[in-house]
């Protein structure tokens, strides 16, 4: 199902439906949220949904990045910062000429500002917020925000895995009845193009003989690359015809530093190349023979998805919503987090086993096409809207 052919099913619902898009911050457009996001307004079907994007306070990358250009009530002008209370009136304002229905808010922050705005507004807006972790970032603010936001009542939420609902209800005291659960899709645009522009081995110095072994993370310390670093020099041991390629943006320039002082002292930094960000991961996925993903702490990973779209075996660790995609020795491997040498074994195993990686390649990009489809999940987006503003009616 393409974006002009998903349909609501609540018939109590006027349409178009005017849907607004908030994030506070945007620092970059290749980020989970932001490239799920881009993904929801390139393709929510336009005769359903008049679609509005609004950035708080700041946004670091170019705005035509984004299919809905979005409107920046905090950017700099000069060597000023619009204050809060006019960007707040800013945004009060933009509710109203534009009669949003809808807003769909991605931060306890945005889900404040979104339920402040629409009292002040006197408007029945409907509100939704998103949990797309399992909290690891949720600090005692943010704690006290997502509170202030439900104190004004009617706020539903979208999960991206039952890990990130229960999370939320253990950390936040949201109750899982609150929670639409709607997985990340298979973006098919997406997986199209960056097959149509593969990024080929020769482009970053690994012969096509070396057994390729991939990582799609950003470069942060809740990714665990250090995990992978200790997991490799075990498996350099036994097979030192084998290569590790990280693929991620690089934001935290101490822990990077750190990593790469660590692959030196763990003599692997000849079988290591530190990619950096590409545009789209599909692009270089071909090229591995093997799929790791050894983060503390994940709900719905991208990343994963995208390895199982690409029939690409796959080991990551046993965290958060990671079962909800990958049914052990079935559809991947899953691995305790933080444990080196259970990572290098499972490696080992896949590396000594064509067979076995022939058949979770099989399986994993099946299971992930059947129930990750964008089709559905698209639908799930317009039910979900549709079941949000029928409350507020």
């Amino acid at each position: 199902m393409t974006s002009h052919q998903n349909s609501l099913s609540a018939s109590a619902v006027d349409f178009p439906i005017r849907l607004l898009f908030m994030m506070d911050v945007v620092d970059s457009d290749r980020c989970g949220s932001e490239q799920h996001l881009k993904w929801l307004q390139a393709n929510l079907n336009s005769a359903l949904f008049e679609k509005h994007f609004l950035i708080f306070s700041l946004l670091n990358c170019p705005p035509d990045r984004f299919p809905v250009v979005p409107l920046v009530l905090g950017q700099k002008y000069g060597n000023k910062k619009s204050s809060l209370p006019k960007r707040f009136q800013a945004l009060v304002r933009f509710i109203c000429e534009n009669d949003i229905d809808l807003i769909h808010a991605f931060t306890p922050y945005d889900e404040l500002l979104a339920a402040c705005a629409s009292y002040f507004a006197r408007k029945k807006i409907g509100i939704v917020g998103h949990r797309r972790n399992i909290g690891y970032a949720l600090t005692c603010k943010l704690r006290m925000m997502s509170r202030a936001a439900r104190w004004f009542g009617g706020i539903q939420y979208i999960a991206n895995s039952q890990a990130a609902a229960d999370a939320a209800d253990e950390k936040e005291k949201i109750s899982r009845q609150l929670f639409t659960i709607i997985p990340n899709p298979i973006s098919e645009t997406r997986r199209q193009e960056g097959f149509a522009n593969p990024i080929l081995r020769k482009e970053f110095g690994v012969a096509a003989d070396v057994f390729l072994i991939g990582c799609v993370a950003t470069i942060r310390s809740i990714k665990g690359h250090e995990t992978l670093l200790h997991a490799a020099k075990t498996v350099l041991q036994k097979h030192p015809n084998t290569h590790f390629l990280c693929v991620g943006e690089q934001p935290d320039a101490d822990y990077f530093a750190m990593l790469k002082r660590l692959a030196e002292a763990l003599g692997i930094t000849q079988h290591l190349t530190w990619y950096g960000s590409v545009d789209n991961p599909y692009r270089l996925l071909p090229t591995f023979d093997l799929a790791v993903l050894p983060s503390y702490s994940e709900s719905f990973s991208n990343s994963i998805l995208e390895y199982a779209a690409s029939g690409l075996p796959i080991i990551a660790s046993d965290v958060g919503g990671m079962r909800e995609i990958i049914n052990d020795n079935q559809t991947g491997c899953l691995v305790s987090s933080k444990e080196p040498e259970q990572l290098a074994e499972k490696i080992l195993l896949l590396l000594n086993s064509p067979i076995l990686r022939r058949e979770l390649k099989t399986q994993t990009k099946q299971f992930a096409e059947k129930e990750f489809a964008e089709n559905s999940v698209l639908q799930k987006y317009v039910d979900c809207y549709a079941k949000v503003l029928c409350k507020k009616i």
